[in-house]
């Protein structure tokens, strides 16, 4: 059994996926103080009481610490939301939104309840080129509708946008952090 607040059950120790990092990490930035990148992973690792061997695991390509790698992720997506700011380089602070969230008391905070806010939008959606269009030459030309649209779920199209950021996104922070 793998238990993803790093203890030792039946099997391997797992790391929370980035995801299930985002809302202990704004709840440890509620305290209102600035952290520096090591402060937040200190504590949100405390928060979830991880032990040495999950904190010590490395990504496949044994480059980059695995929880390193994942909090960097929350933190970006957290901040990209404009509910961390960064009021200096590898330093945070939680934003009046921030707060607003935990005054909501979620059960989660994932990219999909990320999405209700325009700048994380708009970080996904950005037309700087980085990110291709996810529709293929062959379903624009051969998949019309008869008023000449193009026939796909949007939210199909938004779930593999979110999962292609999201690996691009670790491959970015395999190559930064370590």
């Amino acid at each position: 059994m793998n238990i993803s607040n790093g203890v030792q059950g039946a099997g391997k120790i797992d790391v929370p996926q980035f995801q299930t990092l985002m809302l202990p990490l704004l709840k440890v930035m509620g305290s209102g103080h600035e952290m520096s990148n090591i402060q937040m992973r200190y504590a949100v690792a405390n928060n979830l009481e991880m032990n040495a061997e999950a904190l010590n695991q490395h990504l496949p390509t044994e480059q980059q610490n695995t929880f390193n790698n994942r909090m960097g992720l929350a933190i970006t997506f957290l901040y990209k939301a404009c509910l961390l700011k960064r009021p200096r380089r590898a330093f945070y602070n939680i934003t009046e939104i921030g707060k607003q969230v935990l005054l909501e008391h979620p059960v989660e905070i994932d990219a999909e309840f990320l999405r209700s806010y325009d700048n994380f939008n708009k970080f996904l959606d950005s037309p700087s080129g980085e990110h291709e269009s996810l529709l293929p030459t062959y379903i624009t030309n051969k998949q019309l509708t008869k008023e000449g649209e193009i026939n796909i779920n949007p939210r199909k199209i938004h779930h593999l946008r979110l999962k292609i950021i999201t690996q691009t996104l670790q491959v970015y922070y395999i190559n930064l952090i370590d």
